[in-house]
């Protein structure tokens, strides 16, 4: 590919194949929130704009489809759309709960029978009178009034007791509103604030997401080609478990030291009974670059090299990876992150065809940080 200098697009700057660095300046300019399809069931922190994917996956052509950061699944949504065969895997067990529950292709009959076991669920759980039991339930207790947790206990056993293959439906269902029924500000922040819900209003909250969920599932189905197809795994990316190869990859990995995305998923780890959060694993948090920065960003340096070189080892010859990454802070010391990828993809056998980079406003007053696209190859 001929290589060019760096350019100005838009305020983003390119370098590379000028078509396809262009593109992807196009790709990281998208913004606003995105309502259609199942885009925005359920809330999940730093997702990728569909806009953003659809662009991505033109320029990575091919049937089979992987994002091994898979989140709540914004890439496998667009994947499906686009009639591709998608995996998505990711570390942490809530989001592959966001990411199954967003792609479920299901036939109208299966979204009425899930419906139909959501307002029952809703009517036992409105006069529940058992509270909680579960330990791990009982450790974040104190974030939900008393008769909310009774009701959302009345929505989990009501769950347990739903036919098999339509609990992971609401499952997602439940999961939507515990934050919102809590007393944490939001899922981004532990904050507790003063809220009150009253009586009943948490069950018909479930059964309004039920109904909205069964909305967005059935255009989702509509608009899928049959060949459609799709899987999501929980897994580390670091590791290769896939039985094969695919075409393409599209992803976003964890922007060094921004997000503990563990941890913020404590009450969802609680009522859905999935377990530990697997801090120990997670990619790039937050609190290691408060505990020790050098550190930190020499662990988020290997796990990139670790991840791409099995992506490597699971993408065809001649298959292309588009990444979308930013810079990330601890303190108010910027950490690069486009140098360490593109070092890393180097080391892992790829070759770069174009990226974009662009600043955009932070937190702070005055703090600008860059997001890139990268567009590699499997050489």
């Amino acid at each position: 590919m001929k290589q060019s200098g760096w350019l100005e697009v838009n305020n983003v700057e390119t370098r590379g194949d000028p078509a396809l660095a262009n593109a992807c300046a196009y790709a990281l300019t998208r913004t606003g929130r995105v309502e259609r399809l199942t885009h925005g069931f359920h809330t999940y922190p730093a997702g990728l704009h569909p806009e953003t994917v659809q662009t991505l996956l033109e320029l990575c052509p091919g049937q089979t489809l992987l994002d091994p950061f898979c989140g709540g699944g914004t890439t496998l949504i667009e994947g499906l759309v686009a009639g591709r065969e998608v995996i998505g895997t990711d570390l942490s067990p809530v989001a592959v709960l966001v990411a199954t529950g967003r792609t479920l292709l299901w036939s109208t009959e299966d979204v009425s029978r899930m419906r139909g076991a959501a307002r029952r669920i809703t009517e036992s759980a409105k006069g529940w009178q058992d509270l909680p039991r579960d330990p791990a339930v009982l450790g974040i207790r104190s974030w939900y009034e008393e008769h909310v947790g009774r009701e959302l206990e009345g929505i989990r056993r009501g769950i347990e007791l739903a036919p098999n293959e339509l609990q992971a439906a609401l499952r997602l269902c439940f999961s939507s509103i515990l934050v919102k029924c809590s007393l944490r500000r939001s899922d981004t922040s532990a904050e507790r604030v003063v809220k009150h819900r009253a009586p009943e209003t948490t069950a018909i909250l479930f059964h309004k997401k039920a109904r909205e969920y069964g909305r967005k599932l059935e255009e989702l189905r509509a608009a899928c080609p049959p060949e459609a197809r799709s899987a999501v795994l929980l897994g580390d990316c670091r590791e290769n478990r896939l039985s094969g190869t695919v075409d393409a990859i599209v992803t976003s990995p964890p922007y060094p030291g921004v997000y503990d995305y563990l941890p913020l998923q404590r009450l969802r780890l609680a009522w859905l009974g999935l377990g530990s959060d697997r801090r120990t694993e997670e990619v790039g948090p937050r609190r290691a670059f408060k505990a020790d920065r050098r550190d930190a960003l020499n662990r988020w340096r290997g796990d990139m090299t670790a991840w791409l070189k099995t992506a490597n080892r699971q993408l065809v010859d001649g298959g292309r990876i588009a990444i979308v990454i930013g810079d990330g802070f601890s303190g108010r010391q910027p950490l690069d992150s486009l140098a360490p990828m593109e070092s890393a993809a180097a080391a892992a056998g790829f070759r770069s065809l174009a990226r974009a980079s662009g600043a955009r406003a932070d937190e702070g007053p005055g703090v600008k940080r860059l997001e890139h696209v990268m567009l590699f190859e499997k050489s």
